[in-house]
């Protein structure tokens, strides 16, 4: 470590963490009182540029605020939430980690992919602890259906929400779709060989929907898709391995698995006789002979919770979080490749409308 550099700050096995949150609108509010409830933390203050938003949140949890990070501040806390809005957070996690503060930055991480890379090896320099928000990892749909989850061979995503006010300045791509961009790429942990991608603007000035086919060199394919100007919210994951199906339903915290039974053989079975026995008595009784259909045990936990959790538990024992400064990296990676696709796909396909567009002359014609 260079001399004058921050140590990271780890508190003992029997105190809690100090924390804080930095930015109390409409998901730093929720950070704030979930850090208030669990045993493991002390939240030292909230901050917020608008005195009044920091002033509400920190009456309702009896907690100072703030309205910058001051030298007091600083150096009483351990650990931070960074919930402002995506174009600050590179300055504002940089601030904390060379204060030797551990870091919780919501995603996406960074706006840009330099920044993030820039910002995961200054935590690393500073030896602190960086986890990316990437909350569906903490949902319970996901963890629920994740020992199920082999060789995936295709998987499918859709997120998709009505028009929100809040984070317009973002593509859907790094706003939405990156949640999706994550879980796949740990479930199926293999470099991207290809991407394609489609999507528009619609009421913002950055894409308001975006569809990306991803294609891993280990050969699984995934279609994410994701959409900000929906009239109904829906958030769903299909995954297709070898031998079993897994249906995901996020808003309703519901999921199911389909898998072959033990000995099924399909060179055994007659299918022109099953055809004939469906027409008799349905199809459900004959698919239940060859299927185990099992509906996923989910738990009720608030995925917030068990992600805040995590998270001052890699702060307190110095171990790697489970969401990575590295999988932020690779995230916007990822989602960046995606906007750039789309942005190619907007030009030619503009392009090619010049060219099928009738001449002045041909209409005089």
């Amino acid at each position: 470590m260079e001399v004058g550099m921050q140590r990271a700050k780890r508190p003992s096995s029997s105190e809690p963490v100090n924390v804080l949150v930095v930015g109390v609108g409409h998901l730093g509010k929720s950070h704030a009182r979930v850090y208030r409830e669990l045993d493991g933390a002390r939240l030292v203050g909230v901050v917020d540029s608008d005195p009044e938003k920091a002033r509400e949140v920190a009456a309702n949890l009896d907690v100072p605020y703030y309205h910058e990070l001051t030298p007091d501040l600083l150096a009483r806390a351990q650990a931070a939430s960074v919930v402002t809005p995506t174009p600050s957070h590179f300055d504002v996690a940089k601030r904390l980690i060379e204060n030797g503060i551990s870091v919780l930055v919501e995603k996406p991480m960074t706006t840009t992919l330099s920044e993030a890379r820039e910002l995961d090896q200054f935590a690393r320099e500073h030896q602190v602890t960086l986890q990316v928000g990437h909350i569906e990892r903490f949902n319970p749909v996901v963890l629920a259906a994740l020992p199920h989850i082999h060789e995936p061979i295709f998987i499918e995503c859709d997120r998709i929400h009505p028009f929100s006010f809040r984070s317009v300045e973002t593509s859907v791509v790094l706003d939405l779709m990156i949640h999706d961009i994550d879980i796949v790429l740990n479930l199926v942990d293999s470099p991207v060989a290809h991407l394609d991608a489609v999507g528009t603007r619609v009421l913002s000035g950055t894409e308001d929907l975006a569809s990306a086919r991803i294609t891993f060199e280990n050969g699984c394919t995934a279609m994410v898709k994701a959409s900000r100007v929906a009239i109904q919210k829906s958030r769903k994951m299909r995954i297709f391995c070898p031998s079993s199906y897994i249906s995901l339903d996020y808003i309703a915290k519901t999921g199911m698995r389909i898998s072959l039974k033990d000995g099924y053989d399909r060179e055994r079975i007659d299918f022109k006789k099953m055809a004939t026995l469906e027409e008799s008595q349905g199809a459900y009784p004959l698919f239940t002979q060859y299927f185990n259909i099992e509906q996923l045990n989910i738990s009720s936990e608030e995925p917030l919770r068990g992600e805040l959790q995590a998270f001052l538990l890699a702060v307190r024992t110095g171990r790697e979080p489970v969401v990575t400064g590295e999988h932020g990296v690779q995230a916007i990676d990822i989602a960046t490749r995606i906007v750039e696709q789309i942005k190619d796909s907007q030009e030619a396909f503009h392009l090619r409308r010049r060219r099928c567009a009738p001449s002045s002359e041909s209409v005089k014609g």
